[in-house]
């Protein structure tokens, strides 16, 4: 197999602005074709982008026996459906976060995958980055000391209600769209996952929370505090508190595309660090590369099932006004 033939799965503003111009970089994989509900809108898509091939439907694209792999970035609600049928179909599946509304899903999803011997992955992009590379490395090194405290943020202003971001059909909320972030930075940067979560929400409508703040308990008493949300504007970031230092991500989670910085300081020496290499660029060629070389993905769908079941705990969390949840 040479490169890995790509499909979209909706003309999803992230699929025009992150996606396309990353796998237009990629050295092992390429964009075969796009799919919307209306053939009309998929041909404007393909011809204002550059996709060789346009259908007018999903199953249709599902269906080519020329696309090896899709990537879903269709609303929060609609990533379990459409990825198995993707699965079904044999395509490796790329799928934007979350990957499913609970952590049951997420795992039906990875037994799904391993069944039909397909990668599935959930696209959180900022871990491929050689900066946050750079601090996962740091941290396993200890050089930051015993680690204390992570803090991270994710928050912007939102005043679209018919946003998809607040359709609890669609499984929307600022946890589930931005809070995911801060909690997978958190267990990615303590390599484990906590025992419990506390959470305070403020909600826009009946279940859709519009800002949320999460208390996360690690084993040995480390501490992460996340704030996310769509009604202020805040860094996109993240800090590290250790017994010998700190580091600290400007924009974070878009890191090279956004053009941020990570700052380290160890004994009272600060040094900082940038690097514009395209996270979207060297996730799908982690994917890709995994497809082809039949390797293990770094990231899989066990892991990301890890992520909704702190999720989902935030939200229950939440809905008892911050009573702690406890996590198997």
């Amino acid at each position: 197999m040479d490169k890995i033939r790509f499909g979209i799965i909706s003309c999803a503003g992230i699929a025009r602005k992150r996606f396309i111009p990353a796998i237009a970089q990629a050295s092992n994989a390429v964009l075969a074709a796009v799919a919307s509900r209306e053939q009309e809108k998929a041909d404007q898509f393909a011809a204002e982008n550059g996709i060789p091939a346009a259908f007018g439907s999903y199953e249709a694209l599902l269906a080519r026996p020329d696309i090896d792999a899709v990537y879903i970035p269709l609303p929060n609600g609609l990533h379990k459906e459409w990825s198995l049928k993707a699965v079904a179909a044999g395509k490796h599946v790329l799928c934007e976060k979350p990957l499913a509304p609970t952590q049951q899903d997420c795992l039906e999803l990875a037994s799904a995958a391993r069944n039909a011997d397909v990668c599935l992955m959930e696209a959180f992009m900022y871990r491929f980055h050689p900066l946050t590379e750079f601090v996962i490395g740091q941290l396993q090194k200890g050089t930051l000391g015993a680690l204390e405290t992570i803090q991270a943020s994710f928050s912007f202003v939102l005043n679209d209600p018919d946003n998809v971001r607040f359709s609890a059909d669609l499984s929307g909320g600022a946890v589930m769209d931005v809070g995911c972030y801060g909690i997978n930075c958190a267990r990615t940067f303590f390599a484990e996952e906590p025992e419990a979560v506390s959470a305070i929400a403020h909600y826009r409508f009946p279940q859709i929370d519009d800002r949320m703040n999460l208390f996360l308990r690690f084993p040995g008493s480390r501490q992460a505090l996340i704030n996310c949300g769509f009604t202020a504007e805040a860094p996109q970031q993240y800090v590290i508190s250790g017994t010998k230092g700190w580091i600290s991500a400007q924009t974070g989670f878009q890191i090279g595309v956004e053009h941020g910085t990570i700052t380290q300081e160890l004994s009272g020496v600060r040094a900082s660090f940038q690097d514009e290499t395209n996270e979207y660029t060297r996730m799908i060629e982690h994917f890709s590369d995994c497809i082809r070389s039949r390797k293990p993905l770094r990231y899989d769908a066990l892991e990301a099932a890890g992520n909704m079941a702190v999720i989902c705990a935030a939200q229950e969390s939440a809905a008892k006004n911050g009573e702690w949840v406890y996590l198997n």
